[in-house]
């Protein structure tokens, strides 16, 4: 558990393993915790580095304009600061977007891309409800309203079958989407409603795996993780059932398809 000064941020990482770089990215709002399960397994074999974005967790959330491209800027100085070259790349759905920067603007830096649940470019209609939750946590109308907005948007229907466990997810997310921290969830959504990497994409060379969740109302088909890969030479393509949240209610089929095609890379 660090501290590192990257940028105009100070940065909290996690590193844990040792073995080739595996550099776990969250999407909006997330904090390095959702990662849990999967540094578990990942670090039996690599190294793996797990942060904060800026504007979430333990990391600066400095009152600023923010993008996708400076929050790439940001994984790579982190990179830089603990003296890795290359690194295999993870990013999960803004996460993923960063993860398509870093490839597209510091090529040399990507032993390997994995994407998950991510897009080219956010759903207007998502974007129109966070916004709107997001205003009604900052002028305290109601502060349970980006959560509920997240759990709806990120689960499939056989979550909501069951109350008590929609009801612990809530609890769950309220202790990070709350009034508190809530600005910096404003910041990053802001940087990634004006994220298109639709024009670029198919410059993306490195090897990549791209993972949907089949069932994922977040990303807009047309800009779709499935669209990702068709653009994206030689990518190699995998869908789990479920929802934006895929890629943690599947954790052990995620890791394996994770850790096969790292293995692969030669």
């Amino acid at each position: 558990m660090s501290i590192v000064k990257i940028n105009d941020i100070n940065m909290y990482y996690e590193s844990h393993g040792e073995g080739e770089p595996l550099i776990l990215i969250s999407g909006n709002g997330g904090e390095l915790s959702q990662w849990k399960d999967h540094i578990t397994m990942f670090s039996k074999e690599y190294q793996v580095i797990a942060f904060d974005n800026r504007g979430a967790g333990r990391t600066d959330k400095p009152d600023m304009e923010y993008s996708i491209e400076m929050m790439a800027n940001d994984v790579v100085g982190l990179m830089d600061a603990l003296g890795i070259e290359k690194a295999h790349i993870l990013g999960a759905s803004m996460g993923g977007m960063i993860a398509q920067s870093i490839a597209f603007l510091h090529p040399n830096r990507v032993k390997s891309l994995i994407l998950a649940v991510t897009m080219m470019k956010v759903s207007p209609q998502a974007n129109y409800a966070a916004q709107h939750a997001i205003k009604n946590v900052q002028e305290g109308v109601d502060p349970e309203s980006l959560a509920i907005y997240s759990i709806a948007w990120s689960f499939p229907d056989e979550v909501f079958e069951n109350p008590t466990a929609v009801e612990m997810i809530k609890k769950a997310m309220l202790t990070t989407l709350n009034q508190q921290n809530v600005h910096g969830f404003k910041l990053q959504n802001d940087a990634a409603s004006e994220f298109n990497s639709s024009s670029w994409v198919s410059e993306i060379k490195v090897p990549t795996l791209v993972i949907e969740g089949e069932d994922d109302i977040v990303v807009p088909k047309k800009y779709s993780s499935r669209e990702i890969a068709r653009n994206i030479s030689g990518s190699k393509f995998i869908s789990l059932p479920g929802g934006h949240m895929a890629y943690l209610m599947n954790a052990g089929s995620f890791q394996k398809h994770v850790m096969d095609f790292i293995a692969s890379i030669t």
